[in-house]
């Protein structure tokens, strides 16, 4: 097989991990802090010789944090030549990732000293413009939610009751919604898909401190 070697420079590629879940019922963002400048960022690390881009988030969510979630999308790239100040052009490809946190066991790995979560409105001065792609994923995830309100079932355990797939939905649109009310919610829930219904009943039951509850699944 003859060998191709391009003619073209070619910049490096990474891709970064914007991973949202809910805490304490409010939308949270998990962050690194870096070896290299003990700053804070969004996970993501150098795409290696034979790996796509989503296996390349996979392994750098897995070695940053010690964790794999269930949703992982890519949404867009950042490529200003100034980007990243290691005197070479990094291209970023970002991804968004979701998942319970109830599930999360976090562990700094690898050329990472701290992780943990962060509320969305109290993230920090991040390095290089992680800012910038936790604005835009913000955004893109309420406009994914808008198209499909599926999106909300990765922020959840399988069974759920209706108040929190409520405080779900309600922590992460932007938009001022008549869903907060809980009769008009009840109706979209079972409405939802010209009446096929967003969610279904699993036959248990939560008890706790409160009336028990029915939990319910995404209607599949």
């Amino acid at each position: 097989m003859a060998f191709f070697e391009s003619e073209f420079w070619h910049p490096s590629v990474a891709t970064d991990i914007v991973l949202f879940t809910i805490r304490n019922k409010k939308l949270c963002i998990l962050l690194v802090k870096r070896k290299d400048n003990n700053r804070w960022a969004i996970p993501g690390g150098f795409l290696t010789k034979g790996e796509t881009l989503k296996e390349c988030a996979v392994r750098e969510l897995r070695e940053e944090t010690g964790i794999e979630v269930p949703f992982l999308r890519q949404f867009e790239n950042f490529s200003n030549p100034n980007r990243d100040t290691r005197n070479h052009q990094v291209i970023s490809v970002a991804f968004i990732g979701i998942h319970p946190s109830g599930k999360l066991k976090l562990k700094a790995d690898t050329d990472v000293s701290d992780v943990d979560w962060f509320f969305y409105d109290k993230i920090p001065e991040l390095a290089f413009d992680h800012n910038e792609i936790c604005i835009k994923a913000r955004d893109k995830l309420n406009s994914l939610l808008n198209e499909n309100a599926e999106l909300l079932f990765p922020f959840l355990d399988k069974e759920f009751t209706l108040t929190e797939l409520q405080e779900t939905l309600m922590c992460i649109t932007t938009q001022p919604s008549s869903l907060k009310e809980k009769r008009n919610f009840r109706k979209w829930v079972f409405e939802y898909a010209s009446g096929k219904g967003l969610v279904r009943e699993t036959g248990n039951i939560r008890k706790g401190n409160h009336r028990p509850a029915k939990l319910y699944s995404k209607n599949i």
